[in-house]
């Protein structure tokens, strides 16, 4: 009998009512338990943290729970499942990477030995030539859907928070596809915000209370009126600038010098833009005047 190939195991067969395991698990029930509970298809997870709550976004072939949640259902002890995955990462089977109490876990080889398995279940029920062209439909949508959108990794550089970054590029393509924002403004806005926050000085309560990217562009912040002190470059040629464009940059130059450099030299400055008439030298009044 050949040892190659592949055979279909139901998704259940751990609820079955003859074959349900009783006891602690086998390495291979425990194995077949973590292929079976891996995502089929990229999907957003909800974990619970402690007090808090937060979303996991999985790939395929990946699955999240915490060590005392596998030892519960594989009736091991935490320190036997630590030995079983860390085994398993020892032969490339599986990566983890664990955060805040949840090890997120990597099937290595479940894109390969699944696929096979898929197709042999959708060809059950259609013909051999309309599956093959319908999954390559399917792969060349999941390629298209894994690639970045067009600036996305610009833009994510930029936002503070980096997290959940699969649905900030979800997010990221529906904003600049409905049109709503142009990106080199989205660029400029979310420098602003993220120069507002000044995500490196603040503490790690502190930083929960900043926006995931995907919250953040799904509310449109991008459109919110920017902390004064902050300043978007300008997009345009500052010649063309109207007298009250330049009033809204002089105010914060004069209370605390700010200026951006795309808007040409500094007011006084040889070669400035700034129209002469707008360019008012503060009078302070004489010490002992009357």
């Amino acid at each position: 009998m050949s040892d190659r190939g592949f055979y279909l195991v139901s998704r259940g067969m751990f609820e079955h009512a003859r074959f349900k395991p009783r006891g602690p698990f086998s390495d291979m029930e425990a194995m077949l338990w973590l292929v079976e509970s891996a995502a089929h298809t990229p999907m957003d997870v909800s974990v619970d943290c402690g007090s808090t709550r937060k979303v996991v976004h999985l790939e395929r072939g990946q699955l999240t729970y915490s060590i005392r949640y596998l030892a519960r259902a594989w009736q091991w002890s935490d320190k036997r499942v630590q030995r079983f995955l860390s085994a398993l990462t020892f032969d490339q089977t599986l990566t983890t990477q664990t955060t805040t109490g949840q090890t997120l876990i990597t099937l290595c080889n479940y894109e390969k030995h699944q696929r096979s398995s898929e197709a042999a279940t959708t060809a059950t029920t259609t013909a051999t030539t309309t599956q093959a062209t319908t999954n390559k439909k399917q792969l060349k949508q999941l390629e298209r859907d894994r690639a970045p959108p067009a600036g996305f990794d610009e833009w994510y550089s930029v936002y503070p928070r980096k997290e959940a970054k699969q649905a900030a590029k979800r997010a990221f393509n529906a904003v600049l596809k409905s049109g709503l924002v142009a990106f080199p403004v989205l660029i400029e806005r979310t420098k602003a915000f993220a120069a507002a926050k000044n995500w490196p000085a603040l503490s790690e309560s502190e930083r929960k209370y900043v926006p995931l990217p995907a919250t953040w562009l799904n509310a449109g912040r991008y459109d919110d009126e920017m902390p004064r002190g902050e300043f978007v470059p300008a997009a345009i040629d500052p010649r063309s600038f109207a007298d009250d464009q330049w009033q809204r940059r002089l105010g914060p130059y004069h209370d605390n010098g700010a200026w951006s450099e795309s808007w040409g030299p500094k007011p006084g400055a040889p070669g400035c833009f700034v129209p002469s008439h707008l360019i008012v030298t503060p009078v302070s009044a004489s010490k002992g005047a009357a």
